[in-house]
This record gives C-alpha cells, sequence and structure tokens, in this order.
C-alpha cells in the first residue's frame, strides 16, 4: 500500500468509523475494489483504529478522564467493601460497563464458531447497509427522551449495547446503531451521542488487540512507516470531524441524509459483489 492509498484508506476509516455509515462495511468495499486482502493490512487496520480511538479521546477527553478517575475511585470503594454507584458520575461508569458486555460476548462468539468470512462478505455489506439506512430514517421521527447520566435506566443500556454487538456485521454502522439505540431508549439526543461514543472506546480498543495480535502471528509489519503515518494522522484528523458533524446533525434532525447515503452505498456494494463495478 503506496501513501496514496493509505491517505484514502485512513480519510474512509476516520469518517466512516464515527459518521453512520460503516466502517468495516466501506474497507471490504475498498479492499474488493482495490483487490487486496484484509490480512495483508492487519498493521495498518491496527493503526487505523488507534488513530480513531484517539479522536473519541481529543472530543470527549473531559469525559474520559472522569471515568477513568471513578473507575478506579469505584474500584478501591469496592475493596474496601463499600461500592456505591449512587453519583451521576459513577452511573456513567456503570452504563459503560453495561453497554460493553455484549459487545465483548459477540466478539468472542464470532471467533469461537468462526464467522469471520461473514465480516468479509460484500453482500453482507449490502444487507445491512439498508438496515442502517432504516435505522437513520427513523432517528429523526423518534421522540426526543431527557434522559441523561442522572436518570437513564440500565435497561437502555443494556439496549444500546445489544445493538453495539449487533453492529460487529459489516455495514450496520456502530454510531449509528448505538445512536439509535439510545434515543429510542429515551436519551436526550445530546447525551446519546456522548454515550455512544464514550462506549465505542472499549469496542475500538478491543479490535484493535485482537488485530495486534494478528499482527504478532504474521511476524510483524509489512507496510512503509510513511504510510502508516499518513493514515494515521487522515484517520485521527478526520475522526475529530466526524464527530464534530454528528454533534451538529443530531440537534438539527438531519440525520435521513445517511439514509439516503447508505442505500446509495449498499447498491454500489451489491454491483462490486456481482461484478459490474469493477473489482
Amino acid at each position: 500500500m503506496d501513501w496514496l492509498q493509505a491517505l484514502i484508506a485512513g480519510t474512509i476509516q476516520g469518517l466512516t468509523e464515527f459518521l453512520p455509515v460503516s466502517s468495516s462495511g466501506h474497507l471490504v468495499i475498498f479492499n474488493a475494489l482495490l483487490g487486496e486482502q484484509e490480512s495483508g493490512n492487519l498493521a495498518f487496520t491496527v493503526f487505523l483504529h488507534l488513530a480513531t480511538l484517539l479522536s473519541v479521546v481529543v472530543v470527549f477527553r473531559k469525559d474520559v478522564w472522569l471515568l477513568v478517575r471513578e473507575f478506579f475511585a469505584a474500584l478501591w470503594d469496592i475493596l474496601r467493601g463499600k461500592p456505591s454507584f449512587q453519583t451521576p458520575e459513577r452511573r456513567f461508569l456503570l452504563m459503560v460497563i453495561i453497554g460493553t458486555v455484549p459487545a465483548v460476548l459477540a466478539g468472542a462468539a464470532i471467533k469461537l464458531l468462526d464467522f469471520d468470512a461473514v465480516l468479509e462478505n460484500i453482500f453482507v455489506v449490502a444487507a445491512m447497509l439498508v438496515v442502517t439506512a432504516i435505522f437513520m430514517f427513523l432517528i429523526d421521527r423518534l421522540r426526543r427522551g431527557e434522559y441523561t447520566e442522572k436518570d437513564t435506566p440500565y435497561t437502555t443500556a443494556l439496549l444500546v449495547g445489544c445493538l453495539q454487538a449487533v453492529a460487529i456485521l459489516p455495514g450496520l454502522s456502530r454510531s449509528g446503531s448505538t445512536l439509535f439505540g439510545g434515543v429510542l431508549g429515551g436519551l436526550k439526543k445530546e447525551f446519546a451521542v456522548r454515550f455512544a461514543f464514550i462506549l465505542s472506546m472499549p469496542a475500538i480498543l478491543g479490535a484493535g488487540l485482537v488485530e495486534a495480535l494478528g499482527i504478532v502471528r504474521e511476524g510483524g509489519f509489512s507496510i512503509e512507516p510513511l504510510s502508516l503515518l499518513i493514515g494515521f494522522l487522515a484517520a485521527a484528523g478526520c475522526g475529530v470531524l466526524a464527530i464534530r458533524l454528528i454533534q451538529l446533525l443530531i440537534k438539527n434532525n438531519r440525520f435521513y441524509i445517511f439514509g439516503f447515503y447508505c442505500l446509495a452505498a449498499s447498491v454500489f456494494a451489491l454491483l462490486a459483489g456481482l461484478g459490474v463495478v469493477g473489482i
């Protein structure tokens, strides 16, 4: 992969990781068009995940610091035999923990049942992009909720977590699914955005760690350092821009734009899978 391909892939990853259009689906399409296998770019994929993780940390740095602090404080309280999750900060931490569990279970199931081929199937991408489009059309029409970290039911956190777990399928946007789940569960839309992106951090980190193990098995890096750096910076910068755009659009009920885009992307993926578009 040369520097231009790295720039394109980093830009795609940074934008689609957080815009509700599915990064995994777009990378499957991108790799199919290039005629490359994902395993050949495993180190690059890890760097892209780290870049998008950095984007979340930059935008939500106050929340990240708060959750890290509360995690160790809660752990200390548990060790002392005085656990407490009554404050808004502790409730937010517990919501993130509850929401992360389904994704962990789903990831383990995919590995144990050897469903990896499903994650690279372009026809699965085409179908799941349609589901993402439906979520985007519905999200603007859902009643505005009022829940925040102060009073969100833990069942809502579990609902959002389950939708994130299902979004392991390529083409089904993780950000779109979790945002839809949050709004459906009655979260205030601004808080739904915060929760969705904070919840993405353990999932992104976990995916990066799994792929890092693949690098060790393959024996190291196979891409030039300059390409890695360019891809990393492109993904991180575009990730920040994508998050800011989501924060803007959620206030104005404009998610139907992504619905139309996902439908178009689904048609393109189907044509690519059938060989109509050059692969």
